[in-house]
C-alpha cells in the first residue's frame, strides 16, 4: 500500500498553519494537536482495550495457573473469556498500526532540508537545527556537537514525556512491557536529539496531548466488565 500522498498532505497542512500562526514552531505543535483530534477514536479504542484487558487481568491469571504448562488449553481458555466479554483482540494493536504510516510522514516532513528557512526561530531554537547529513538512510554527521546546552532541553522532554505517556498504560507485573517503558524513551531522546529541533518539538507537543488524553480518561471513565458487553470499542458490546 503506497502511503508517499501523507508526505504532501502534511506539509501542505503544516504550511497553513504557519499562514494562520505565523510561526513554524506554533504550526508543528498545532499539526499535533489536529493529529490527535483526528485519531482520538482510534486512541479511544486503544484505551478501552488496555483498561479492558487489566480488569480481566485476575481472570487471565486465574487461567495461566489452571492450565498451567499447557498452552493449547490456556489459549482456548482465554479465547473462550475473549468470547464472553466480546473482545476482539484486534483492538490491541489496529489502532497503532493505522497510525503508525502518519508517525512515520510526519518524521520525515518534519526532516525536509529547508523547510523552516522562512521562519526558523521559536522560543530561541533554530527549527532547522541540529543539522544531520543522510547517507543512504544512514546519519553519518551532525552538528549537534557545536549546539548550545538550550538544545538538550526538548529532548530531554522527550524522554520524560515518553516515560510518562508509557508509564500510564505500562502494566508493572510484566517483565517485558516494564522493559519498553525504559528502552524506548531513551530511544526517543536519541532520536530527538539527532534530528531536528522541530521533531523533538513535534514529538514533546504530541506526548503532553496523549498524557492528557489518558488522563482525562482514566479519571473520569471508570468502565466495568459485564458479559456480553466489553469496553473496547467493539458494536456489539457496550461501555458500562
Amino acid at each position: 500500500m503506497n502511503l508517499n500522498f501523507l508526505n504532501p498532505l502534511l506539509k501542505g497542512l503544516l504550511d497553513s498553519l504557519y499562514n494562520f500562526s505565523g510561526s513554524y514552531g506554533v504550526a508543528v505543535i498545532l499539526l499535533s494537536l489536529f493529529i490527535m483530534v483526528i485519531t482520538f477514536p482510534l486512541n479511544l479504542k486503544q484505551m478501552q482495550f488496555t483498561k479492558t484487558m487489566q480488569l480481566l487481568k485476575p481472570e487471565t491469571e486465574e487461567i495461566k495457573k489452571k492450565y498451567k504448562g499447557d498452552k493449547d488449553k490456556i489459549n482456548q481458555a482465554t479465547a473462550e473469556l475473549w468470547k464472553k466479554y466480546k473482545i476482539n483482540p484486534a483492538m490491541g494493536c489496529l489502532p497503532l498500526l493505522i497510525q503508525f504510516p502518519v508517525l512515520i510522514a510526519m518524521f520525515s516532513v518534519l526532516q525536509t532540508p529547508g523547510l523552516f528557512d522562512a521562519a526558523p526561530m521559536f522560543l530561541g531554537l533554530n527549527l532547522n537545527l541540529p543539522g544531520t547529513v543522510m547517507e543512504n538512510g544512514v546519519a553519518i554527521t551532525s552538528t549537534i556537537g557545536a549546539l548550545p546546552w538550550v538544545y538538550w532541553i526538548l529532548p530531554v522532554l522527550s524522554v520524560v514525556t515518553t516515560f510518562l505517556q508509557s508509564y500510564q498504560i505500562t502494566p508493572m507485573d510484566d517483565p517485558s512491557q516494564r522493559m519498553m517503558l525504559y528502552v524506548m524513551p531513551i530511544f526517543m531522546g536519541y532520536i530527538t536529539i539527532s534530528f531536528p529541533t522541530a521533531l523533538a518539538l513535534y514529538w514533546v507537543s504530541r506526548n503532553v496531548f496523549t498524557i492528557g488524553q489518558q488522563y482525562v480518561f482514566t479519571t473520569f471513565k471508570t468502565p466495568r466488565l459485564v458479559e456480553g458487553e466489553a469496553d473496547t470499542g467493539d458494536k456489539r458490546g457496550k461501555v458500562r
